[in-house]
Parts: structure tokens; C-alpha cells; sequence
């Protein structure tokens, strides 16, 4: 049985923006009978690329694409948005050839970004089984001992460590080894970094640089107990260029049917994952947010847009799931924000109950002890009707991101309470449930067919797997008295 016929993601609304062009597309393949992979063919698309464009999920920004469009179809500047003075450019460069060059470039390296977007999960499998088999755990994550903890540990005991001054990463992205991984631009050199490419050839919606937590070491505490991280800065663009890059380098590889060590120069380069302070090591915190009913517990699943997030678009996520950030870029936002807790707060804020992002543009603190959502948040943790654990750190074999997994644990009543007005959809992609007609807060079954199923048949991110799989290992604890069929 496939994953559509028993998960069900509401439809998310596109802007008009984002739809002008594939609105045109559609209406020419009509107005002259053709299939999809008949107009991409005849715009040099892949066809995946172009149904995209047609259903509003991925917009497009760069100009001498709408241009090759316009050239491609015979139609107006106007038609895709242009003026006809920008199209008089264009016919005054063609032929150029450093230009067809670029053009070839940039759309050989859409048509493999495009490979990665749909395929993450076998790609972040294949990259696993690059590395020694004792370091994976199940659907494409990588740990190193120490780094997964045998029992879940509440986030208040992990010692979190702060280093001012760590060494500069030796890789970053812009390094000879990742020049095949960067188009050229219109004067024939690559583009300075991944993440510029990204900006004007595939923008995803959701595009802003962040000063962001970089994670440097997973280890266990001065005194040899509790685990314990470190941490220094970074931002959202440094570990982009790196990891997005290693990953555009993975999906090119296997499209060339050559994935192995020396198809991969970049990811060469990076050596020891695990050696954080050899590039910038960006932490997203994964959340797997369980209601627990006595004998009965169920989890909510996230499906996102590909079209709006720079990474892990179109798979089903665990929810929510965010970069480890502070919340401004003041010294006051930096203390106030060093918490794992209160970055899962904001999200739970952002992704489930639709409030507007703490995008750091604000200069004031936020008051996590006086302010809804976060005040009825801390409410329920005091008095233990909500629980925060974590399971351990992991990396993305594909990104080589660094994943902090925990599971929050909220007893029914006090979850409706706290959620009740979850969204169905939000900035990011749609809320998942066991099928149509379901509210959000119903969510998914936890049971053992429901998360083997998850796992092994569904395009399922490899840090949500890990939580599933790890919360479903740690049922006892987490979940006491829960009832669990003797087939299970």
C-alpha cells in the first residue's frame, strides 16, 4: 500500500507570484497538445522541473531563465514578466559563447538540484554506505560513539558549552574541490558559493542568512557524566555552501551512475565528519512531538514544501524542526537563545500553532516566562505534563548537517490544551495526518506497524527516522503504559 493512500497532506495555496509563469506553461501545452515531457523537452527542462513550475511549487527568479522560456516558446517579454528592453539584451548577446556556455551550465546544475530535491532519502542512503558500517543508523544518519545516548537524557542535563574563538573551518565551500558543484555565471566564472547560485537560479521562498549556533563537539561533561556540546557561531549561508554542496556533489555522481570516493572531491576534503572543526557544522533541532492517552499515544509528521525550504523539501519531517539559532543577534538574544528548550518552544510557536517567525529582525528579548505560547509552554513542563528528552546528535550522511534528536512527550489533555489550534498548513509545508477529515492534533497513530511502515516505505527525512526509531526503542520510559499489541 503506498504512503498517499494512508497519510494524507492538506493542499497548501500558492501565491499568484509563484504561479504567473506555470500558469503559462500549462495554458501552452493546452493551447498546442502537449504532454509535459513534450514542453520540457522543447525547453530543455527535465519534465519534474517543469510540473513544478506549472503547480506553483517552484518559482522562478532568474532572468535568463524566463528569457530561454520566452526565446524557447516564441513569446512576448511580457508573457513571463520581462520588459522588451531585457529581451533586446539577450538578442544583442546571442551567440556569445561564453554566455551558451553559463546557459548550459546553470541548466545542468537546476536539472541535478532538482535530482537531489526528489531524491534526498535514497541519495542520503547511498552516501551512508560510503563510511564504515558501525557509524549508520538506519535511513542515511551517521554517529560516532558517544554521540547516541543509551537512555534519553532530559535536555536540562546536557552541559551546554560555549567557545568564543573557535578555529576557522578549512573548508567552506568555495575551495577548488567544489568548483564543479557551482554554475558558471554569465562572464564564464563559477559562481562564488553555492548559496549565490541558489539565490538566483532555485531561490526556495524561505531564503535568509541567520546567524545560527555551530556545533563543534559532542562529548560527555568535565566529570565524565551527563553528555555534553559545544558550540561556537556561525550562519546559515556558511553551512550551506558546505553542506548543500556536498550533497549536489552526491546527486551528480550517482546521475553519472559513479558514486565512490573519487567521484566526490569535496566531501574528500571534508575527511573525518565527525571532526566538526574542519567546516561549518550547522545543528538543526529535530523534534518528534508525541500526545500520550495512557495506553494510547500519537505523533504529528511534517510534509515540506519543497518549493519554500532550502533543504529536506518534499519528505516527511518530524515537527518541528529548526536551525539552533538565537532569536536576534544582540549579546542579550545569545544568552537569552543558548537553550535547546526554548529554540523548540519557538518552533512549536512558528510551526504548529502559525505565529510569525522570531526572525531576528526585532531588537527586544523575548520574555519566555511571561508571553503566550511560551509561558503556558514552561507551565506544563514545571509540572511534568510535558517532557523534553534527547536521544543523542547525529549527521545527515548526505549534507553532513548536524542533527540534534529529541522527543517531546505531552499528556493528552494538557496537549490539547497547548494545541488545539494547531495549522494545517504552515510556511514550510502541510501537517500530516492518518487520513483525510482528521484534525491536525489527531496525528498518527504510535504504534509499531505505523512506525515500521513510516520508516521503510516513506520518503522520511533520516533525522525523523532516528527519532521514531529511537522513541519506539525507548517506548518504556517515554511512554508508560502504553499498550502494545502482542504482534508488535
Amino acid at each position: 500500500m503506498t504512503g498517499q493512500s494512508w497519510l494524507w497532506t492538506p493542499p497548501r495555496q500558492t501565491t499568484a507570484s509563484s504561479a504567473s509563469v506555470g500558469l503559462l506553461l500549462r495554458a501552452y501545452r493546452q493551447t498546442y497538445g502537449l504532454t509535459q515531457q513534450q514542453l520540457a523537452e522543447r525547453l530543455g527542462f527535465d519534465q519534474s522541473y517543469v510540473s513544478k513550475v506549472e503547480s506553483g511549487r517552484r518559482a522562478i527568479h532568474d532572468i535568463s531563465t524566463l528569457r530561454h522560456i520566452a526565446r524557447r516558446l516564441s513569446l512576448s517579454p511580457e508573457d513571463v514578466g520581462l520588459s522588451a528592453a531585457s529581451m533586446a539584451e539577450s538578442r544583442r548577446d546571442g551567440g556569445d559563447p561564453t554566455l551558451e556556455r553559463a546557459a548550459a551550465s546553470q541548466r545542468s546544475w537546476r536539472l541535478t538540484r532538482d535530482h537531489l530535491n526528489h531524491h534526498r532519502i535514497s541519495l542520503a542512503r547511498a552516501a551512508s554506505r560510503l563510511y564504515p558500517e558501525n557509524y549508520r543508523l538506519g535511513n542515511g544518519l551517521l554517529f560516532r560513539p558517544g554521540w547516541l545516548f543509551e537512555t534519553p537524557v532530559d535536555v536540562d542535563e546536557i552541559e551546554m558549552t560555549w567557545d568564543p574563538l573557535p578555529p576557522p573551518p578549512a573548508v567552506r565551500g568555495v575551495e577548488p574541490e567544489s568548483e564543479a558543484v557551482r554554475p558558471l555565471n554569465d562572464d564564464g566564472a563559477p559562481f562564488p558559493s553555492y548559496t549565490r547560485a541558489m539565490r538566483d537560479l532555485d531561490r526556495p521562498r524561505l531564503f535568509e542568512n541567520r546567524l545560527s549556533f555551530r556545533l563543534l563537539d559532542v562529548a560527555r561533561g568535565a566529570d565524565g557524566g551527563e553528555p555534553a556540546m559545544t558550540f561556537g557561531h556561525t550562519t546559515y549561508f556558511d553551512a550551506l555552501d558546505v553542506c548543500e554542496s556536498v550533497a549536489h556533489e552526491t546527486a551528480a555522481a550517482m546521475l553519472a551512475g559513479a558514486l565512490s570516493w573519487p567521484t566526490l572531491p569535496l566531501r574528500r576534503s571534508i575527511g573525518d565528519p565527525f571532526d566538526l572543526s574542519h567546516r561549518p557544522a550547522l545543528p538543526s533541532i529535530n523534534t518528534l512531538t508525541i500526545r500520550h492517552d495512557g495506553p494510547h499515544a500519537s505523533f504529528v509528521l511534517h510534509r515540506r514544501s519543497a518549493g519554500s525550504v532550502a533543504t529536506a523539501g518534499g519528505v516527511y519531517h518530524v515537527i518541528p524542526a529548526g536551525v539552533f539559532q538565537p532569536s536576534g543577534i544582540s549579546a542579550g538574544h545569545h544568552e537569552s537563545d543558548f537553550d535547546l528548550w526554548r529554540n523548540i518552544m519557538r518552533e512549536f510557536s512558528e510551526e504548529l500553532l502559525g505565529n510569525a517567525e522570531h526572525d531576528g529582525s526585532g531588537s527586544s528579548l523575548l520574555d519566555y516566562e511571561h508571553t503566550e505560547p511560551f509561558r503556558s509552554f514552561e507551565r506544563a513542563r514545571r509540572a511534568g505534563h510535558l517532557r523534553v528528552y534527547c536521544f543523542g546528535v547525529g549527521l545527515d550522511a548526505l549534507t553532513l548537517f548536524g542533527e540534534i534528536l529529541t522527543v517531546v512527550v505531552v499528556d493528552a489533555d494538557v496537549y490539547d490544551e497547548l494545541f488545539g489550534g494547531m495549522v494545517t498548513t504552515n510556511d514550510e509545508g502541510s501537517v500530516v495526518t492518518a487520513g483525510p477529515g482528521r484534525a491536525s492534533t489527531d496525528g498518527i497513530p504510535f504504534t509499531h506497524s505505523a512506525v515500521r511502515r513510516l520508516i521503510e516505505s516513506e520518503p522520511l527525512a533520516p533525522s525523523a527516522a532516528a527519532c521514531l526509531e529511537l522513541a519506539w526503542r525507548h517506548r518504556e520510559r517515554l511512554l508508560p503504559g502504553l499498550r502494545v499489541r502482542a504482534a508488535s
